[in-house]
């Protein structure tokens, strides 16, 4: 069975598991809805309990005004999860999504609500370094369209259609401005542990960035290689699958 949340639209959980050991609260990437999560159910390890996020403005909410602010995200995505933080929980993200994970934490955190057992970051230099890209949110949309294009994370055919088209633009530069905007506060690291994801030779991520996650815990902090670009998780998902499966076998049995 599969069901949206029924206190909140923000949570897609695909198999509800009233036992469940961990609750794992996933984030998409840039212009990403919840339903590239909802197969990971199926995939992952029993007694995780995949909650897929749904940010305003796509799929099911695709009528609401997406957010361009990572604070008013962050607010938004940290109220919902309040209320599920009864029983053990993690959080993964990609790209955007582990700035909006790792920021949620701190959210919580200062919040006065459990830390989370673990937080996964994936396709992102760790926060308090400043991305290897210019900011491309406030560009006239045919110049937009052809640097998003150049990231791979969009399918041109998207673009052709001018209906579709808007609505995909208006998401993506809502995230964009969300990513281009983002300026790191500091504070103290995190106390749970973190993984770390990436591709070698993603110039979106590079290795070194990514390594640099390790500062945001005082716990233990892993990290993994894993061939297929910046979208590895989508692109070769059957590798990054399994290398999840065992990251997460490993985390619950310690």
């Amino acid at each position: 069975m599969e069901t949206t949340n029924v206190t909140s639209p923000w949570l897609i959980t695909p198999r509800p598991d009233a036992d469940a050991r961990l609750r794992l609260f996933c984030v998409p990437y840039a212009g990403g809805g919840a339903s590239m999560y909802r197969s990971w159910a199926h995939r992952l390890p029993a007694g995780v309990e995949v909650n897929a996020v749904q940010l305003p403005g796509r799929e099911e909410r695709f009528r609401e005004e997406p957010l361009r602010s990572l604070d008013d995200v962050v607010a938004g995505l940290g109220a919902v999860l309040a209320g599920h933080t009864d029983r053990p929980y993690a959080l993964f993200g990609h790209s955007m999504g582990s700035l909006l994970a790792f920021e949620t934490a701190r959210w919580l955190r200062a919040e006065g609500h459990p830390a989370p057992e673990f937080v996964m970051v994936s396709g992102r230099g760790a926060a308090q370094i400043p991305p290897p890209w210019p900011a491309i949110h406030h560009l006239p949309e045919e110049e937009f369209v052809q640097r998003v294009m150049d990231m791979h994370g969009t399918p041109a055919w998207v673009f052709e259609d001018q209906q579709l088209r808007a609505m995909v633009v208006r998401t993506l530069r809502a995230d964009l401005t969300v990513v281009d905007t983002y300026r790191y506060r500091d504070q103290a690291p995190l106390p749970c542990p973190l993984t770390a994801f990436t591709s070698p030779g993603d110039a979106l991520a590079p290795v070194e960035h990514v390594r640099a996650w390790a500062g945001q815990t005082t716990a233990d902090f892993r990290y993994h290689e894993i061939e297929g670009g910046h979208f590895f998780l989508r692109d070769n998902a059957e590798s990054f699958l399994s290398l999840l499966d065992s990251e997460l076998r490993t985390r619950l049995s310690s």
